[in-house]
């Protein structure tokens, strides 16, 4: 009796899956000690290669954040949410330090009657300084640098999620702050308008400057305005010249931040 062996039309449909699990655990037992129909089945060394580098890249690829998969899971491209969720001011210690500090501006705002320009002088600048350190202190600054689109795509997309990030947690305590609540969110569109136009600036200067610049000035501002009359809160939520300003610039700085999102490809590590 002749020693059987797998015919190439048999060989092709056990590659293909188009056998029975009964036939395929007996081609498999004789394929163990025969080399000649091993040679049937055999892959192209460069196949081989490209599936083991594939299998490497995924075995070895870090697994995403939570941040990031919650981005994908949104509609967020992989790309930017990648990018997004290497933001520093995106981290629990930011976070955590921003609560910390809303709370301890909210104490002292309950605590003196003088205690609430201490908030609203605070308030306003903190997405300014999440932006400063969305870029100044990135540990990869270079891979973000490196990223296929321009680097105001990058700036706006990071400065967004920074933005929302830490507007929420300070309008939620500014309703809580002593007094008039207008006063209470009078300083929104003042910190929306520095924000824009930090962004704006980047075309020109790097986005740290442009945010930590704006923070002094409107510290600045608030503390010329709170030793002259003694007191800031009044002035928000009053000074008509100061909203219609700040809604100007949001405006304005706005519209270039979207003419100039498309020509930032050229030079992403002075932008960043």
């Amino acid at each position: 009796m002749s020693e059987w062996h797998v015919e190439a039309e048999l060989a092709g449909r056990y590659a293909a899956g188009a056998v029975t699990p009964v036939l395929a655990a007996s081609i498999e037992l004789h394929l163990v000690g025969c080399a000649p129909c091993r040679g049937l089945l055999e892959v192209e060394p460069a196949r081989l290669d490209r599936i083991w580098d594939e299998i490497v890249e995924e075995v070895t690829a870090p697994r995403p954040v939570l941040l990031e998969r919650l981005l994908r899971r949104i509609g967020v491209s992989e790309a930017t949410a990648r990018v997004v969720a290497t933001t520093p001011t995106l981290r629990g210690s930011w976070l955590s330090g921003l609560v910390l500090v809303l709370g301890l501006a909210l104490y002292v705002a309950h605590a003196s009657p003088r205690g609430t320009f201490f908030f609203l002088a605070l308030a306003p600048v903190l997405p300014l300084l999440g932006v400063a350190g969305a870029f100044g202190l990135d540990p990869a600054r270079e891979v973000a640098g490196a990223t296929p689109y321009s680097a105001m795509r990058l700036l706006v997309a990071r400065t967004s999620f920074v933005v929302a990030t830490t507007l929420l947690p300070a309008l939620a305590a500014a309703l809580f702050l002593p007094g008039d609540h207008e006063v209470s969110v009078a300083w929104l569109l003042p910190s929306l308008a520095m924000t824009t136009l930090s962004l704006a600036a980047a075309h020109w200067v790097p986005v740290t400057h442009a945010a930590l610049g704006m923070t002094a000035l409107w510290v600045a501002i608030c503390t010329t305005h709170w030793i002259a009359s003694g007191t800031v809160t009044a002035s928000l939520a009053e000074a008509r010249v100061l909203q219609a300003v700040s809604l100007v610039v949001l405006v304005v700085a706005g519209a270039s931040v979207v003419r100039h999102r498309q020509d930032a490809v050229a030079e992403p590590r002075r932008l960043l």
